[in-house]
């Protein structure tokens, strides 16, 4: 009988920890599908016009490998995670006058990308992505490449790809209109 209640409680426990760890990864697959879709600005459909660093950029007298250009280098954020309510406090996470990028789609929908401040303690920083009267705010990191000596303590903690990405975010808008030197 002893027995009997041991392999009954055996199987409890093993139920128990499968579910837990099937929730668990249906959790992880949901934030990493959130993580995509706001940055996947191909779900608005075709953009017709980027404001940049307070300028509009006309789309069709753009030089289409500026414009490819940029995009790669757009290609390069990473959200790293999702804040939600409790943890934004936006006078903490925000700058004063910061860099704004913002698409703008032939549905009339807009997406706006505002750069925060940078995290002391890495490489990531924070980001404001405004769309349909949504605010997320990101933890997010931009991928490049930069010299650094893995000697160096400090190069985690390095602000060289937020300056990188700040730079992207105040790319001039004679950079799209002219031809690019080789």
């Amino acid at each position: 009988m002893k027995n009997v209640y041991l392999l009954i409680i055996l199987i409890l426990t093993i139920t128990a920890a499968y579910f837990t760890v099937e929730r668990d990864e249906q959790d992880q697959a949901q934030e990493i599908k959130q993580k995509r879709e706001i940055l996947a600005l191909s779900s608005y459909g075709q953009v017709t016009g980027i404001k940049i660093s307070g300028a509009s950029i006309d789309l069709k007298k753009t030089k289409d490998e500026n414009l490819k250009l940029f995009y790669e280098e757009l290609q390069k954020l990473k959200v790293d995670r999702i804040l939600n309510n409790e943890e934004v406090k936006e006078e903490l996470l925000s700058l004063e006058n910061p860099p704004k990028l913002k698409f703008i789609f032939e549905n009339g929908k807009e997406v706006s990308f505002i750069l925060g401040q940078k995290i002391a303690i890495s490489q990531q920083f924070y980001m404001l992505v405004e769309s349909d009267k949504k605010k997320h705010w990101l933890i997010a990191r931009f991928e490049t490449a930069f010299p650094a000596d893995m000697k160096d303590k400090d190069r985690l903690r390095s602000s060289i790809p937020y300056q990188k990405f700040r730079e992207v975010l105040q790319t001039p808008e004679s950079f799209f209109y002219s031809e690019l030197k080789e």
